[in-house]
């Protein structure tokens, strides 16, 4: 349940992964493979800010929600 806990860090604002490491006690190497496999789910994604990446939980789009299964 250590993804669970991952998207659990970001449910209050966007982290970089040693924040999210430091939270959940997941080493952070572990950390960054949850987050790449929640990107390819479409559940989290990433952006730059002062030279550090940080990850948040990905804001669900109307439109795309409409059409996720036609």
């Amino acid at each position: 349940m250590k993804n669970v806990k991952v998207l659990e860090a970001l449910g209050d604002g966007p982290k970089t992964i040693e924040e999210i490491a430091g939270k959940t006690g997941i080493p952070a190497m572990e950390v960054r493979r949850y987050l790449l496999r929640f990107v390819e789910q479409g559940k989290v994604e990433s952006y730059q800010k002062d030279g550090k990446i940080y990850w948040k939980l990905k804001e669900k789009d109307e439109l795309e929600e409409e059409f996720k299964y036609v």
